[in-house]
């Protein structure tokens, strides 16, 4: 129980605003669907979670929102889950991408390659994979955020919502499942934070106005 409770205040304290000197660049939702967007699936011994193409909304704070960027996400567990007092963890190493077209297609709003802690409250409706550089493994990457934006200390937060079945240990794993999802993503002040969230929503501003030109109208994102 110990641990669980240092493992659940070392992800609060990194999720703070300004906490060791990270800036929010964006916090993210998926578009209202009528099914949920979030699949896990497990053998008993690994469990395989995923988002295939599904419309995002992202909020860049001073930019405004983002209403239609596509999201895949992989992860897959690398060890068994275990049990802290009511709570399951286990480790995933995964993949996202943000980007404008379908299967990380057009432009690459942002994406990442990580390494993380997944935890949730057995027998309850939600899971949260933290990742937190330092001390896991995050490496960001965009086309229209500079590199040194995307440096580390850096936090890709993303929540599960509303799992049928209930969080749960099948075998060694965790359960199947399906979900909703919602979160956000933070790095390094290299670039200060007005002006990361401006890059990213500017830069994918640019794109919807190249976008529409052909069609002799601009879009509206207010």
């Amino acid at each position: 129980m110990v641990k669980l409770l240092l493992l659940l205040t070392i992800s609060l304290v990194a999720l703070a605003p300004g906490a060791s000197n990270a800036a929010l660049i964006a916090s993210f939702s998926q578009n209202p669907s009528a099914t949920p967007t979030v699949n896990a699936t497990d053998n008993g011994t690994t469990t395989d979670i995923t988002i295939v193409n599904i419309s995002t909304a992202i909020t860049t704070g001073a930019s405004g929102t983002i209403p239609n960027a596509i999201l895949n996400l992989n992860a897959l567990s690398v060890d068994a889950a275990q049990l802290f007092g009511p709570a399951i963890i286990q480790h995933y190493d995964g993949t996202f991408c943000f980007s404008s077209a379908a299967n990380c297609g057009g432009t690459n709003f942002l994406s990442g390659t990580f390494s993380d802690a997944a935890f949730g409250a057995g027998g309850g409706p939600g899971l949260t994979v933290n990742v937190n550089n330092p001390p896991d493994s995050l490496t960001l990457t965009s086309s229209v955020i500079p590199a040194n934006a995307l440096q580390p200390p850096s936090t890709f937060n993303i929540s599960f919502a509303d799992l049928v079945p209930v969080l749960h240990i099948d075998g060694s794993t965790i359960g199947a499942f399906t979900a909703d999802f919602a979160g956000n993503v933070s790095s390094s002040i290299a670039a200060n934070e007005p002006a990361a969230l401006a890059l990213l929503g500017l830069g994918m501003l640019g794109i919807g106005l190249v976008r529409y030109k052909h069609k002799g109208t601009i879009p509206n994102y207010a």
